[in-house]
């Protein structure tokens, strides 16, 4: 999943909150909304990429390499077939 307003200078994301609302899952195969599909019963792990584009060069082959990751514990959830939302 890119986030919309990718990508953006360091600056921009440092002005107001970043926010992932429109970010939908589902358990649904044959999805065709541009939904991330996952798989019920299983356990998922989050991960945040920034990455460095230098404009000067190969951005491809340069953001393979010039990456950092970050992972939030407290985000791992186990995907469930049903949501309810009472």
């Amino acid at each position: 999943y890119m986030h919309p307003d990718s990508p953006a200078k360091g600056a921009q994301w440092m002005k107001q909150i970043v926010s992932f609302d429109k970010l939908k899952l589902t358990n649904n195969l044959l999805d065709d909304n541009g939904h991330i599909i996952l798989n019920s019963m299983h356990r998922y792990q989050p991960r945040f990429h920034v990455v460095y584009v230098d404009p000067r060069k190969d951005s491809e082959k340069y953001a393979e390499e010039n990456f950092k990751t970050f992972v939030f514990e407290e985000t791992r959830f186990t995907a469930v077939t049903a949501y309810q939302n009472h």
